[in-house]
C-alpha cells in the first residue's frame, strides 16, 4: 500500500517534515513539491528519509487526517 506522504526538510528549522501529494488535494502533483509542510513551514527539498521517521511532531499530529488519501502510481 502506498501513502501520499514525502519527506522533505523546511527552509527555517533543521527538522524533517510531511507534505501530501494526492489527487485528491488540488494543486499537488507527483513531479513536484508543495510549498508548505503539514505543519505550515516553506518546503526547501525532499530528502531520503521514510515519513514515519519524520522530526516534527505538527507534521506527526496533522498526518493522521490525511492518510485515507488516495496516492499517484506509476503506470508502465
Amino acid at each position: 500500500m502506498s501513502i501520499p506522504f514525502r519527506s522533505v526538510t523546511a527552509t527555517d528549522n533543521g527538522l524533517t517534515h510531511l507534505i501530501v501529494a494526492s489527487p485528491a488535494l488540488p494543486g499537488t502533483r507527483p513531479d513536484e513539491l508543495p510549498a508548505a509542510t503539514l505543519c505550515g513551514r516553506a518546503v526547501a527539498g525532499e530528502v531520503e528519509e521514510h515519513p514515519a521517521a519524520v522530526q516534527c511532531p505538527r507534521c506527526l499530529l496533522r498526518a493522521p487526517a490525511f492518510m485515507g488519501l488516495p496516492t499517484y502510481t506509476v503506470s508502465l
